[in-house]
């Protein structure tokens, strides 16, 4: 789930709120390179009987795709995952200052100070220029704003700075959390995450809104090959996606089991001395 602290609409307090009307016993608070909403999500989950799991969204730029990866379990206070989640902030508000200024040069401008007060506590990203193109009367919804000008490819996009998927998953592996390829579907199908394997990817987001039935058959069957974890979630921004609520997609007990495994062996190989392979 997404919250107000990246593009989502809903405090990490309502999200927890809601995670428990739908009955689910455990979720993620997954902000794109933001993970401080994280201590009002676990608060809230004491209070309200649910489980809340670290975790944090970090794009990738792999094969010039921008590749998702979830991560999951860490230790929110690592002081190397903190540091690489600033200077990917930061590279966020540089990226909207570039995109606003190719905006006005298109003659639909917008202001970065309108696209501030929108983000609000948030990581800034698109879907905040989005809004404040729609606010000034500039498309007629997000998905215009989209598919006229920041969508992939089109005039006011701008490559942003990622992490490589190596240093990510590395990354998350040092502060003790397990890396999961996020809506793999989006980018193509199961042969697409092949060279991930041997970067050290521990699991695959099977199920997703955007995971048809085959979909979700040909990933689960790739990760069962693999032996990689299996994850889903309804990926939550907001009530602006109709029908995508919070808990409309969940995962079988067993697959949180698994999950729950996974992350106490990184955590327990994160804790441990480093072995340093001596040079051949």
């Amino acid at each position: 789930m997404h919250s107000v602290y990246s593009d989502g609409d809903w405090a990490p307090l309502r999200l927890v709120r809601a995670a428990a009307s739908a009955g689910l016993g455990a979720v993620a608070l997954t902000d794109h390179d933001d993970i401080r909403g994280l201590p009002e999500a676990r608060a809230a989950g004491e209070e309200f009987g649910v489980r809340v799991l670290p975790g944090v969204e970090l794009s990738a730029w792999w094969n010039d795709v921008d590749l998702h990866l979830l991560a999951y379990g860490f230790d929110p206070d690592h002081p190397g995952l903190g540091r690489a989640l600033q200077a990917a902030r930061e590279a966020r508000v540089d990226r909207a200052e570039r995109i606003t200024a190719r905006l006005t040069e298109l003659g639909v401008p917008v202001t970065m100070d309108s696209v501030r007060e929108i983000a609000g506590i948030g990581a800034v990203g698109r879907p905040h220029v989005a809004r404040a193109l729609l606010e000034a009367g500039h498309v007629t919804s997000i998905r215009d704003a989209f598919d006229l000008y920041l969508g992939d490819g089109k005039p006011a996009c701008e490559p942003k700075d990622t992490f490589d998927p190596a240093t990510a998953i590395d990354l998350v592996h040092r502060a003790g959390g397990v890396a999961v390829a996020a809506h793999p579907g989006v980018n193509g199908g199961p042969q697409e995450l092949v060279p991930l394997l041997a970067l050290g990817l521990d699991g695959v987001e099977v199920r997703h809104p955007n995971h048809g039935r085959n979909s979700q058959e040909a990933f689960d069957e790739f990760a069962r090959i693999h032996g990689l974890l299996r994850t889903g979630g309804s990926d939550f921004h907001g009530p602006r996606l109709a029908g995508l609520g919070v808990g409309t997609v969940s995962i079988p007990r067993d697959w949180w089991d698994d999950l729950e495994r996974g992350i106490q062996e990184k955590r327990a190989g994160a804790a441990g001395p480093r072995v340093v392979p001596e040079e051949s």
